[in-house]
């Protein structure tokens, strides 16, 4: 279990000291889901946002639990000049008017870090979340 928490941390170090790479907005367009290892963190549904590149998003929030699925659509704010970071304002969510610092944005990977807090393995799905790119 050390190793692991070692190579996460060495890992995020990494890409602490990367972070100050230009991120490619044009590259958050499209449909991601939030996804995690298994092995530590299983969710219990699924959380897909598609940004449409015009500052809007559509939200699908699947409760596996209670079988029940939720749509949202609302907007977003990116600053990438100052922050490097994306505020999501959905109308009605547990996310509503959260900013994240944007971690990684690659063609198939995104990572968000909540303003104000430290990566830490108990704080993925709220604090730190890690999306991969919908097919």
């Amino acid at each position: 279990m050390r190793k692991i928490l070692a190579f996460v941390s060495a890992a995020l170090l990494v890409a602490g000291l990367c972070a100050c790479e230009k991120i490619d907005v044009n590259k958050l367009e499209g449909t991601w889901s939030e996804q995690y290892d298994p092995t530590v963190f299983a969710m219990d549904g699924s959380v897909t946002y598609t940004f449409d590149g015009n500052n809007g998003y559509q939200l699908h929030v699947y409760d596996a639990l209670s079988g029940e699925s939720r749509d949202y659509s609302g907007h977003y704010a990116i600053d990438l000049i100052d922050k490097g970071t994306i505020t999501i304002n959905p109308a009605m969510s547990d996310f509503s008017n959260v900013t994240y610092k944007l971690v990684k944005l690659t063609a198939k990977e995104m990572e968000w870090q909540k303003e104000g807090t430290t990566y830490s393995v108990g704080t993925w799905g709220s604090d730190y979340r890690h999306f991969v790119r919908g097919k």
